[in-house]
């Protein structure tokens, strides 16, 4: 293949403008179709997102749904022992005390009884995108926590991470990852729990239960697509040193939270053989995988 754009070879076959943007978000998703039940969920995140990032062509959002949306109780997704066989999009947590300005989640699965959850940041690529670290003071003023964790010493280190990282250009995924963090934690406090099933209440929490973060990016082909591929791993390796800063320190019901960083290969090798549908798999390969660093069909 000849050095190209990935989002100039993602337009390959798809009808989209030049610019890479469908004329509707549903022919940007599997089979032109999305049920009414996810509609909603997307409506009621932040941005309006149906109707505008999600009609491009790079979209994580969709790349997410297109991933997940199959999941349900005849057809559950397995993840390190767990059956997963809930999925919801765009679920929102509340970050601090006195704010009602949520952090939306990509995608959270869940097992039957809600017990097991798993959270996921969507990054498609955005990695090439040049965005600073950009945090509240709220987010640094030790009364707006909902919990015991020391925030202040981790946005610390955070901080000190980001700064380091002169290559990266990328660090909104690192703030972004910081508010979610927050979300998470917070679910330990009775109060941001109830706020949390009032804002979602198609998923109702009851404690216990457990938690895993995962941060799912997707990794072009490092041959083909060499400057997204370099964006990529200036990115990961960013994220992965503030993943491991924060690892040891966030305890939740005296277990540490479980933060993991994921490619979409590394999704695909599990998922590709858990999907029925022949259609679907195809479409994804199509899609999106044989873009992808990695990736077999």
């Amino acid at each position: 293949m000849e050095k190209m754009n990935l989002k100039t070879a993602l337009k390959a076959g798809f009808k989209c403008n030049d610019n890479g943007y469908f004329n509707s978000f549903l022919d940007n998703v599997y089979a032109n179709q999305m049920d009414s039940k996810f509609q909603k969920m997307f409506n009621k995140g932040s941005g309006n997102e149906l109707y505008s990032k999600a009609e491009a062509i790079h979209s994580s959002s969709m790349l997410a749904y297109n991933f997940f949306h199959w999941i349900d109780d005849a057809s559950g997704f397995d993840y390190n022992g767990i059956n997963y066989t809930n999925v919801f999009f765009e679920v929102r947590m509340k970050t601090l005390k006195n704010s009602n300005s949520p952090a939306n989640m990509d995608i959270v699965l869940s097992d039957k009884e809600h017990k097991h959850l798993l959270f996921i940041e969507s990054k498609f690529t955005e990695y090439c995108e040049t965005k600073k670290w950009d945090l509240s003071d709220s987010y640094k003023n030790e009364n707006s926590f909902n919990n015991d964790v020391r925030w202040d010493e981790i946005i610390k280190e955070i901080k000190d991470a980001v700064k380091s990282s002169k290559s990266c250009k990328y660090k909104d995924g690192i703030k972004q990852l910081t508010t979610h963090l927050f979300g998470i934690a917070n679910l330990c406090n009775d109060k941001a729990l109830a706020w949390f099933n009032k804002k979602n209440n198609i998923l109702q929490l009851e404690k216990p239960f457990d938690v895993k973060f995962i941060n799912l990016v997707f990794e072009p082909q490092k041959e083909n697509f060499n400057d997204e591929h370099d964006n990529f791993d200036k990115y990961r390796t960013l994220l992965e040193n503030v993943i491991k800063i924060v690892d040891n320190k966030i305890k939740m019901e005296k277990k540490s939270l479980k933060i993991e960083f994921l490619t979409y290969t590394d999704l695909w090798n599990l998922m590709k053989n858990q999907i029925d549908k022949d259609d679907l798999k195809d479409y994804l390969w199509q899609r999106y995988m044989q873009f992808a660093e990695g990736a077999e069909r």
